[in-house]
């Protein structure tokens, strides 16, 4: 995925994947719903004998009659509203009512749409209800325990019943026992017979309910199926993702303990508003509350269930990334400052045994090897003393020969700390000479093994000593001989400048003499270069030279060079290509070694570029540092290394025709040191390329 077409791609397949994702847990809520409307009376497996619809529907016709006769309020009850029951049902009723003190009285009623005709009757229920007679009566009719306890009335302790199904629960209290009528139930039978088509009608119906059953079992196994090929889809696409935006690099900051909550509880949320919606609807179904709260709980899933999918795969792609990046123990709140903080602990303990010197680490290793030693000799006497008891004459010798070891090793570890000390000693005078304090010696016992050493050390660096003086001394001689030479030069070349000067003005010169003089002006003039030359380098090596170091630009001091020699250009007829890479080229330097640097390093590739070819100028920029490379193609063959072209008086080109004295690339390297900077030469096959580099600087950073 390295191509901007595969990224959208991704991209789009993520969005796919989630809009999916989306439109599932939506349709789980509406198979949430469809489940719910039949759930209370549909069983999966069950028959109809066996289900509860029946009694719903026997439960509906007792109520129906209840309010027909006036038994209970037509506004009561409503849950049983929703029951679409079909045509084709009868009951008859007999009733025994019992008023206070008074005769009891009968009635028979009958209700329901079905004939008197017994070959139509398919299934016949009887309900018998009749009072507990064990209960005693008051004078005035009440029964006792009733009259002594009446906010705890139940019916089912004054009544019985024969048959399987309940009409105590069905039917209010008052229609049993009703103190403002003073009167009470004592019997109650009623017979329910349904035809063949009616029971026929709520077998089909409840074959149809039983099959939307099991298809919205089947329709959650698939959605549930897409939401884990969803999820293992999006962590496929995650990971063939090469880049990611900045807010997905600002969420792998946050632990993963709290990426890992945040996703639990939106898969928890998923699960749940599924179950919510289907106990909503339960309620009403069962009439417990409006069909205003479905529709709203259902628009509110629908709102809710894209958000919590997008969540749940933004938690998956910052996990996936984290593993992907091999981060995700360090991301996390308990495993991930524990590395952290091992890993600092390992990486201190590291630098701390850096900081020491090469003595120093092999003492504390070997002296820690002598203390684990003694350690584990100590630990080995203590057992073997404890266990003297059953190991008898030999755990006793074994302890003795312990402590021996013990004392033999405590001594030969504090020699070998002697020992270890004297080598810091000696590895201390090491670094001194090495540093230049040649001089340095050490105050190690003569009856130390590194004494010796010691000495010797001291007389090499007495060796080095003289010598270095006497390089020194020959170094100063061959630079006071230069200057001296060149001032001596400077006055005899002065006269000879004049006289030629004098004799050009001469107009009773021939033609042929006027030649002559022309060509003493030219070497005259080159030889008072050379000596000037010579002057300078005298200079700059014997350190014998005054700096101002100043701020200056790269770029303009390129800019004013090539205005200067322009003419110098034109003559030579080389084509500079010049180019800058950056727009800071500050940096410290002097003005006028500077701009004989770049005169020099210009006006050699002048001279030995090859015909027809261009030269390039270029100034560039690392972290650190702005850099110039002036590159050009030789017009020779370079059989020379960098080093030796860089030797005084040194010559590319070995016939020595040219104009040049191998003085202007060591005066060039001589001005960039004494300024600071860096000065090296490169050859690539035919190509010669100079860098003058120098640190760069900003106007925070400038004293």
């Amino acid at each position: 995925m390295d191509t901007k077409w595969k990224k959208w791609i991704n991209t789009l397949c993520i969005t796919i994947v989630i809009i999916v994702m989306s439109a599932a847990a939506i349709e789980g809520v509406n198979v949430s719903n469809r489940f719910a409307n039949v759930m209370d009376s549909v069983s999966y497996d069950a028959s109809f004998e066996e289900s509860d619809v029946m009694a719903d529907v026997m439960e509906k016709v007792i109520i129906d009659w209840a309010k027909d006769q006036g038994i209970i309020d037509k506004e009561a009850y409503y849950h049983t509203d929703d029951i679409k029951i079909p045509s084709g049902y009868k009951l008859k009723a007999d009733l025994v009512i019992q008023p206070y003190g008074k005769k009891s009285k009968k009635s028979t009623t009958t209700y329901g749409d079905l004939e008197s005709d017994k070959s139509a009757v398919n299934k016949v229920i009887d309900y018998k209800l009749q009072r507990n007679p064990s209960y005693n009566l008051r004078k005035n009719g009440q029964i006792e325990r009733y009259a002594v306890n009446p906010e705890g009335l139940d019916a089912s302790e004054f009544y019985k019943e024969t048959s399987q199904y309940s009409l105590l629960n069905t039917l209010p209290p008052d229609f049993f026992i009703d103190d403002q009528k003073k009167q009470r139930l004592e019997s109650l039978n009623i017979r329910l017979e349904f035809s063949t088509d009616f029971m026929n009608t709520l077998k089909t119906e409840y074959k149809q309910d039983q099959q939307m059953v099991k298809r919205c079992i089947k329709e959650a196994m698939i959605i549930v199926g897409i939401e884990v090929l969803g999820t293992i889809l999006l962590i496929i696409l995650f990971a063939l993702q090469k880049n990611r935006t900045r807010f997905f690099k600002a969420l792998d900051r946050i632990w993963w303990e709290v990426i890992a909550m945040i996703a639990i509880c939106g898969i928890g949320c998923i699960i749940s508003i599924p179950m919510m919606i289907a106990e909503v609807s339960r309620q009403y179904v069962n009439g417990n509350t409006a069909g205003s709260s479905v529709e709203v709980a259902m628009m509110s899933s629908y709102m809710v269930m894209p958000v919590l999918i997008g969540l749940f795969a933004i938690c998956v792609q910052t996990t996936v990334w984290r593993l992907k990046e091999h981060n995700f123990l360090d991301s996390t709140l308990c495993v991930g400052y524990f590395r952290k903080w091992y890993r600092n602990s390992k990486e201190r303990q590291k630098l701390e045994y850096e900081a020491m010197s090469f003595a120093e680490q092999h003492a504390k290793d070997r002296i820690r090897q002598f203390q684990i030693a003694r350690r584990i000799l100590i630990a080995a006497v203590i057992l073997l003393i404890c266990s003297i008891s059953a190991l008898g004459f030999v755990g006793f010798g074994l302890a003795v020969l312990g402590v021996f070891a013990i004392r033999y090793l405590t001594k030969y570890s504090d020699r070998y700390a002697e020992e270890q000390r004297d080598l810091c000693k000696l590895v201390e005078q090491i670094e001194k000479i090495s540093n230049g304090e040649l001089s340095a010696v050490t105050d190690i016992a003569k009856e130390s093994a590194y004494y010796d050493y010691s000495q010797k050390l001291t007389n090499i660096g007495s060796g080095m000593e003289k010598a270095l003086e006497a390089q020194l001394k020959g170094e100063r001689m061959k630079i006071d001989l230069i200057t001296n030479v060149s001032h001596d030069l400077k006055t005899p070349l002065t006269s000879i400048i004049g006289y030629v000067d004098l004799l050009s003005r001469d107009e009773t010169l021939s033609p042929e003499a006027r030649d002559y003089v022309q060509i003493l002006t030219k070497k005259t003039e080159r030889l008072k270069n050379i000596i000037a030359d010579l002057f300078e380098l005298a200079k700059s090596t014997s350190g014998d030279i005054k700096i101002n170091l100043e701020v200056m630009d790269m770029r303009r001091l390129i800019e004013q060079t090539l205005g200067d020699m322009e003419d110098q250009i034109k003559e030579a007829g080389f084509g500079i290509r010049f180019r800058c890479e950056t727009e800071n080229t500050q940096f410290l330097g002097d003005v006028n070694r500077m701009y004989r640097v770049v005169q020099n390093v210009l006006e050699n590739a002048l001279k030995y570029s090859l015909k027809g070819t261009r030269i390039f100028v270029n100034i560039t920029e690392d972290a650190d540092h702005i850099q110039l490379e002036v590159i050009n193609t030789a017009s020779y063959e370079m059989n020379f290394t960098e080093e030796e072209i860089m030797e005084r008086f040194a010559r590319a080109e070995k016939s020595r025709s040219s104009e040049g004295n191998g003085l202007g690339l060591s005066i060039a390297d001589s001005f960039t040191k004494n300024c600071g900077g860096e000065f090296a030469v490169k050859i690539e096959g035919d190509q010669f390329k100079v860098t003058v580099k120098f640190q760069k600087i900003t106007n925070e950073n400038i004293v």
